[in-house]
């Protein structure tokens, strides 16, 4: 065992090994074994010189890197290289595991024996930080990821340096197979007149948010819809001129606003007519009752009274329209005898149209689960339909079929019948075919009634030929 360090004698060692702070020094032979090391070493890693000096220095690698012979493959490599350098963890005195960097060179004692140098940096913490910044990253991507607006972070020459994945789910069909890296090639197609990429240009120019520009983009479904763009200026510790590009989805909001129009506009026209003649028949009414004429009161209060009668079945559409829309039309379900309910509705359309004949087929008595209200809601304006559009036929045929799943419902007429083209739109919201445009209605009739079909977990569909009549159906479980 070596006692002395060897090269004492050389000023330059003894400088490095005595009066460095910074770097933590060891000397070992060629087995590994612990020849000296300075008091940088002994003050970081807290062992004293008896408890290092002769000991080999696999001691001070982990458990993990002893079984994998790290400090044995580290010898082996100086001594046939000359040098070495590495990463790796030691453990000190109190077992803290540290992150190191390690250069290790191969040196002579005065006897020519070879020696190795360990020349040690603790690194541990430019390690956590490295870690700590990965997992913001992390952190930062997943947030990314979980944002559903298409996020895009552009250079000042408008090329994409960081995209999330909503990106993706909306521009996939535009970019047919290509790789698109600038920004402006991409969104040419939806912004012809550059007014987007002015925008984008005057926010890199200026570092200022620019005022939201709205777009609409043809998705990779081929669905066209409204997107807000929101440009900010990216602050960057090295001055780039970086944008930070969010596009926010409006199609919804657009939506509504269409709804809300499309309301306004059928209340405004479609309530006229029927406050028009309440108007007038106010008047006549006055009239009459001044000439003493009791009969020709008496029909025109039934008229104002059909007037009145249409003006609350237009409102309560209207109502239960803004219900399903908000989601809050909910139904009452109970046990009923459906045949009192088909007979409820015949007897309340008939009634109010006591010159059609309403002819019922099969039998409804079985009990149904259901909301008996809006059912005879949906059985109701079947037979209003069938009546309204009959063209002078006075028939409309009602139809009951069942088993033990399902009943059926269908209401069949001998009336103007509806063209193919319209009949896939009959049970939109405020759909109304051209040749019918003269006859009563808003065209939310229909609408409601799939909506309360399909609460109940039902279908409805319907058959049409020009000319010829129409079948209304709905099926709904038992």
């Amino acid at each position: 065992m070596i006692t002395k360090p060897p090269f004492s004698s050389f000023n330059f060692f003894e400088t490095l090994f005595n009066r460095t702070e910074e770097n933590n020094i060891l000397l070992v032979d060629k087995h590994g074994e612990i020849i000296v090391m300075n008091k940088a070493f002994s003050v970081s890693f807290g062992y004293g010189k008896k408890e290092l000096i002769g000991k080999n220095f696999a001691m001070l690698f982990t458990e993990e890197d002893q079984k994998n012979g790290k400090p044995e493959k580290e010898i082996a490599k100086v001594l046939k290289t000359g040098q070495a350098a590495d990463n790796n963890y030691l453990v000190k005195k109190n077992k803290t595991i540290v992150w190191v960097s390690g250069e290790s060179v191969l040196v002579k004692n005065k006897m020519g024996e070879n020696c190795i140098l360990k020349i040690i940096q603790d690194i541990n913490r430019e390690k956590k930080i490295e870690k700590t910044a990965l997992e913001f990253s992390n952190f930062n991507e997943n947030i990314l990821a979980a944002i559903e607006d298409v996020v895009l972070v552009l250079d000042d020459k408008m090329k994409i340096l960081k995209k999330n994945h909503a990106f993706n789910s909306l521009f996939k069909g535009s970019l047919k197979g290509k790789h698109v890296k600038n920004f402006r090639e991409l969104i040419k197609p939806f912004d012809p007149y550059g007014i987007l990429i002015n925008q984008i240009k005057n926010t890199i120019k200026n570092k200022k948010k620019s005022p939201v520009q709205t777009v609409e983009i043809e998705t990779s479904t081929g669905e066209k819809r409204f997107f807000d763009f929101k440009c900010s200026p990216l602050v960057q510790a090295d001055e780039s001129n970086n944008l930070l590009l969010v596009i926010h989805d409006i199609t919804a909001h657009k939506q509504i606003e269409k709804e809300r129009e499309d309301v306004i506009g059928f209340v405004s026209h479609e309530l006229r007519n029927p406050l028009a003649n309440l108007m007038l028949c106010n008047e006549i009414i006055k009239e009459c009752l001044k000439e003493n004429n009791q009969k020709e009161a008496e029909d025109i209060l039934q008229r104002s009274k059909n007037n009145i009668a249409r003006l609350n079945k237009m409102i309560a559409e209207l109502y239960d329209a803004t219900r399903v829309n908000s989601g809050i039309l909910k139904l009452e379900m109970k046990s009923f005898n459906f045949q009192q309910m088909i007979e409820e509705a015949i007897e309340t359309v008939q009634s109010l149209q006591p010159a059609y004949n309403i002819i019922l087929k099969g039998d409804g008595d079985f009990e149904v689960n259901g909301d008996r209200y809006r059912l005879i809601q949906v059985v109701t304006n079947f037979l209003g339909n069938g009546i309204k559009y009959s063209d002078g036929s006075k028939n409309v045929v009602l139809s009951i079929e069942h088993d033990k799943k399902l009943v059926t419902v269908s209401v069949k007429d001998e009336g103007l019948g509806i063209s193919p083209e319209n009949l896939e739109h009959v049970f939109e919201r405020f759909f109304r075919a051209e040749k019918t445009r003269n006859i009563e209605g808003i065209g939310l009739g229909l609408y409601l009634c799939k909506q309360i079909v399909k609460a109940h977990h039902g279908t409805i569909w319907a058959e049409s030929k020009e000319g010829k009549g129409s079948v209304f159906y709905f099926s709904i479980p038992r």
